[in-house]
């Protein structure tokens, strides 16, 4: 029996183990990312210089390199817009466009701590936060259209 289990022990121990197959994730975008075709002006212009959190994130974005450290730094700073927005443009659309565009982003930087996904499905979560930023943009400068409009007409 002795002889048997170390016949055994012997011929497992002869075996080579293949290596494990290494996957290796590219942080290389295979899409085109959009880009934001908004451009804020007047007032709102202005408003964002002022306001460092809109800065910050703007600027993440500007140099955003679709890793998923750059993808929760910009969750970071989406965070720190949503808890300082400027009270000029603190109505309840605004802060709207802010929430979808803070579920967007989450939801990019989600899709990117998965192991594997398709370059389709990045390019239609990034794309989809470019639309939640440029619809955010419109927002705000709708606001300070609207005053004006309100301005105008108690002048008349």
């Amino acid at each position: 029996m002795r002889y048997l289990l170390l016949l055994v022990l012997f011929i497992s121990c002869g075996q080579k183990e293949e290596p494990v197959p290494v996957v290796e994730q590219s942080l290389e975008t295979t899409f085109d990312p959009a880009m934001s075709r908004m451009v804020l002006k007047g007032d709102a212009q202005q408003l964002s210089t002022k306001w460092d959190a809109y800065q910050s994130f703007i600027t993440e974005l500007e140099n955003f390199d679709h890793s998923t450290a750059a993808a929760l730094r910009l969750a970071t700073f989406i965070d720190d817009m949503t808890v300082s927005v400027p009270e000029e443009v603190a109505s309840q659309p605004v802060k709207s466009r802010l929430k979808v565009l803070e579920t967007r982003v989450k939801s990019y930087h989600a899709l990117l701590t998965h192991n594997t996904y398709d370059s389709k499905k990045q390019q239609e979560r990034y794309d989809l936060v470019i639309i939640a930023l440029d619809e955010f943009k419109i927002q705000m400068m709708e606001v300070f259209a609207q005053q004006k409009s309100k301005e105008n007409l108690l002048k008349t």
